[in-house]
């Protein structure tokens, strides 16, 4: 498996590695319904009211009645897609290989706008209110309207690459690069006209020691590098910020600072983002081990093996959680957290 499921209302649903939407009762694993899709896909299904939405490879973007599998309605982006809808306030955002984000209508599948990106999209957005963000395989992380599309902030990290798609909390965007760095920006900033070009002019008089003091971009709240690279998107509560580095390193740091709380060697390469569950982050690696570790203070409570590269992010759905393996698999487990 290569997108997590979605679990509600006693149904999973997830896109199969043949090419399939499947449904399955959430308690026995029974096949309810499957869609062949037509293609393979990486992407986890929203559910949005009565539909599940999803979108594959080849860019066809396609909702179903999440209770019979029937079609409801498919739009071609014609471009390639990877990343996973991100639905909100009936509207569905998705980025493509065509440098581009867009908004379609969740009830009809009509794109309602699309906006520029500096480079492909090939992680999912990340939406809260009226603002909708957006990292590229550029260095630019971009904080559109969701109403008309319109760029609200377009911030620069540099000669970074994005390790994941962005999470928001509250009035911060979250988000890490591949250079081991996790950042916090603001996500009601707005970049006025002019101001970039100036803001780079001050760079390279910085660079030059024809000023003093570094410049500071329009929406920087805190950046701290954690060491390690980081490929996988952060997983955020009210008070800290979580994530994971490819060598296996696990940890916390403060989500208004960016200070570290703490951090876990758990001694296995990571291969998916961490998730929470009460006070429990949950995370699962290459040799097939899911892992509780608590969240306030970084100890390792329980691993359970399930035999097989672990290759979607744990989600919980009441003490169940649910991971997907390199096999093809999908597992259902008791979760034992506290």
């Amino acid at each position: 498996m290569l997108a997590s499921p979605s679990v509600v209302d006693e149904r999973v649903y997830l896109n199969s590695n043949d090419g399939r939407m499947l449904a399955l009762d959430s308690e026995t694993g029974r096949l309810i319904w499957e869609y062949q899709t037509g293609s393979r896909t990486s992407s986890s299904p929203a559910i949005l009211n009565d539909l599940v939405i999803f979108a594959v490879r080849t860019g066809l973007v396609t909702a179903l009645d999440r209770n019979s599998g029937e079609l409801v309605w498919e739009t071609d982006l014609d471009s390639p897609v990877y990343a996973s809808p991100t639905v909100g306030d009936g509207t569905v955002f998705l980025g493509s290989g065509a440098s581009k984000l867009f908004a379609l209508d969740a009830q009809t599948g009509q794109i309602r706008w699309d906006a520029p990106t500096r480079d492909w999209v090939v992680a999912s957005a990340a939406y809260a209110d009226d603002t909708v963000v957006v990292t590229s395989q550029g260095s630019i992380v971009d904080i559109f309207d969701t109403k008309n599309g319109r760029r609200r902030l377009k911030y620069d990290t540099g000669k970074v690459r994005f390790g994941g798609a962005p999470t928001i909390q509250d009035d911060q965007v979250y988000f890490s690069s591949d250079g081991g760095r996790v950042w916090g920006i603001d996500r009601y900033a707005q970049t006025y006209p002019l101001e970039r070009f100036i803001f780079h002019v001050k760079i390279n008089l910085y660079v030059w020691k024809l000023i003093s003091g570094r410049p500071v971009q329009r929406g920087s709240i805190w950046s701290k590098r954690v060491g390690g690279h980081i490929n996988l998107p952060l997983a955020v509560t009210d008070d800290a910020v979580f994530g994971a580095t490819e060598n296996g390193v696990v940890f916390s740091r403060e989500s208004r600072t960016g200070k570290e709380i703490w951090s876990t060697d758990v001694q296995s390469i990571v291969g998916v983002a961490p998730s929470i569950a009460a006070n429990t982050v949950l995370l699962g690696t290459k040799d097939g081990n899911i892992l509780g570790i608590d969240s306030k203070t970084g100890e390792i409570l329980w691993r359970f093996h399930v035999g097989s590269a672990i290759t979607t992010s744990p989600i919980t759905a009441g003490d169940t959680i649910y991971v997907g393996t390199e096999d093809g698999s999908l597992h259902a487990i008791i979760g034992n957290r506290r």
